[in-house]
């Protein structure tokens, strides 16, 4: 969550769950937590916060009829009835504890959150925080004891982040509300997500703008890689990111005409791109407003390099399509029977 000042921690219980198929049971605390340590208070908000860094936006979902999802159901009672939040909350407790029947799935703490204060976009809503600690890490203390130093360790929670945690806003109800969600644990990624929860990404600009975006990636890797140079490669990619850096909207025809020279390739990336949106049920990414936020943290994710088999690597600096298109040349030497590239600079620095 990017503006965590003004949100309010109003309540909070921590549990713990254990694993069903191993008969581990649960341990219901009877109150909540007394928050009046302000030490302890902002430790707590931070450390459930934090993890939420993302631009996802996920929305609970079910198969024949949304209220049926029990956490879709929690939520909504929580918002309505806040006096009866512990109650609900060992709800959440044994509603967990009948998912984590699968023998990797981890015991731990399992805490319930009610925040108010959180700003989403123009709205300030109040949110159900759902958090699961798995792991445990050593720390060492050290204690005055007779003008002397004492060293001992305990076990405990790393507040650094949540294993795997989920923040619920009081806003489109009708929809599913409105859920963040984060598991840094892949091995059982479908036990939170699916299981528990049963959250389905939110189709909206964040979605459509990665979508199209791991299009590109996709179609450079697979199409690319085999058909062309891995300049030509670099190039298309430099293109796609350079044009979703500049562009306000993304219109399918106007970004191939302008990043896609070739009219063969025009025609294989439109292929690509009508099966690419077959194959994963996808509609309406040819025109959408462009979320600038992703393209920056997608990014990263795209190679600009070319890496030759002689252990030279030729690297590009950000995604500028004019480096390789005007400083950087691609030829056959016939007399070495090997390819050469053709660097142009002023300076070396």
């Amino acid at each position: 969550m990017k503006d965590r000042s003004q949100v309010r921690l109003k309540r909070l219980a921590v549990h713990r769950v254990g694993n069903k198929s191993k008969d581990e049971g649960v341990i219901a605390s009877k109150e909540l937590v007394d928050l009046r340590d302000e030490q302890l208070y902002d430790l707590l908000v931070n450390y459930f916060l934090s993890p939420f860094k993302q631009e996802e936006f996920f929305r609970f979902t079910h198969t024949s009829d949304l209220a049926l999802n029990e956490m879709f159901a929690y939520a909504a009672l929580i918002f309505n009835e806040p006096q009866k939040f512990q109650e609900y909350s060992v709800h959440i407790l044994n509603h967990l504890y009948e998912q984590s029947d699968h023998p990797k799935v981890k015991s731990g703490e399992l805490y319930v959150v009610h925040f108010d204060n959180c700003v989403m976009e123009d709205d300030v809503v109040e949110a159900i925080g759902i958090f699961k600690s798995e792991n445990r890490d050593t720390f060492l203390t050290i204690q005055d004891e007779e003008d002397d130093l004492r060293v001992n360790y305990h076990f405990g929670v790393n507040l650094k982040g949540v294993d795997k945690g989920c923040m619920i806003y009081n806003t489109e109800a009708e929809d599913g509300f409105r859920v963040k969600m984060v598991d840094v644990n892949g091995y059982d990624a479908a036990f939170w997500r699916e299981d528990f929860l049963n959250v389905t990404e939110l189709k909206d600009t964040n979605y459509n703008t990665k979508t199209v975006m791991n299009l590109c990636k996709d179609f450079s890797e697979e199409v690319f890689a085999r058909t062309d140079s891995k300049k030509a490669q670099v190039e298309f990619i430099s293109r796609s990111v350079d044009y979703f850096s500049k562009s306000e909207t993304f219109d399918l025809e106007e970004f191939t005409s302008s990043v896609i020279d070739e009219p063969e390739t025009k025609e294989r990336f439109m292929h690509y791109s009508t099966t690419f949106a077959e194959e994963r049920d996808i509609e309406g990414f040819t025109d959408f407003a462009i979320n600038k936020n992703t393209v920056r943290n997608m990014k990263r994710k795209f190679r600009n390099f070319i890496k030759l088999d002689t252990q030279i690597e030729i690297k590009f600096s950000g995604y500028n399509p004019e480096q390789s298109e005007q400083f950087v040349e691609r030829g056959f030497d016939k007399e070495r029977n090997m390819h050469f590239y053709k660097v142009y600079f002023n300076n070396e620095s």
